[in-house]
């Protein structure tokens, strides 16, 4: 568990790398993906946090290393509320997609979960506390994949989940991912939290980061 920046906390890794953002209000805990593993989330607990507290999870998109937890984390807190984009959702939210979600090829039992809200579009907000989440539709490595952005204290954070790729046919696109990547490029994120590749700054290592995926 390590602060990255005023109230943003990297939680580890679980088949991806799992955030964390406190809100300090009645919106409590903010999570940005699930992971693989609810044993993860509880160990925040470390850091003197409540694990009971987390109200929201902001899923970035279907693939099982991001969501496998899921269930178990509203097994456990039934206060928990999920977010994801639309063209992720039935994914998500139904049985039969191992094959997309790469269940399959981990050897895992996905079990479903309702979304809270559906994002649709190019940009919505999610509002907790005194935070705004910008969720950006960054289509490519999935259909429905998203980013996120917080501006705390003049930086700009990037929650940008999975932006090497990989490009796997039938269900990625690789035009959509490219587009993408230059959507982000220009946001000039001062942090860069990847989804396996660990904590980016400044900016110019967030922009080195990105460029690399570029063609």
């Amino acid at each position: 568990m390590k602060e990255i920046f005023k109230d943003i906390y990297h939680v580890g890794d679980s088949g991806c790398s799992v955030f964390l953002v406190n809100t300090h209000s009645e919106d409590g805990l903010v999570l940005i993906d699930c992971g693989m593993s609810l044993n993860l989330i509880k160990k925040i607990s470390k850091i003197g946090l409540n694990p009971m507290d987390i109200k929201h999870c902001i899923i970035t998109h279907f693939h099982i290393d991001h969501i496998a937890a899921c269930s178990d984390l509203k097994d456990f807190n039934k206060k928990v509320k999920f977010y994801a984009h639309e063209l992720d959702a039935n994914a998500i939210e139904e049985k039969g997609h191992d094959k997309e979600t790469a269940a399959l090829w981990y050897g895992v039992e996905y079990k479903p979960v309702k979304l809270e809200r559906k994002l649709k579009g190019t940009l919505e907000l999610l509002n907790f506390g005194i935070y705004e989440f910008q969720c950006l539709h960054t289509p490519g490595h999935t259909p429905g994949s998203i980013s996120i952005l917080m501006e705390i204290e003049e930086k700009k954070i990037l929650f940008g989940q999975d932006l090497h790729g990989p490009i796997i046919p039938g269900v990625s696109n690789f035009e959509d991912y490219q587009r993408s990547l230059r959507k982000l490029l220009n946001l000039n994120a001062d942090i860069l939290c990847e989804g396996h590749f660990g904590i980016y700054q400044p900016k110019s290592n967030v922009q080195r980061y990105i460029n690399k995926y570029i063609e």
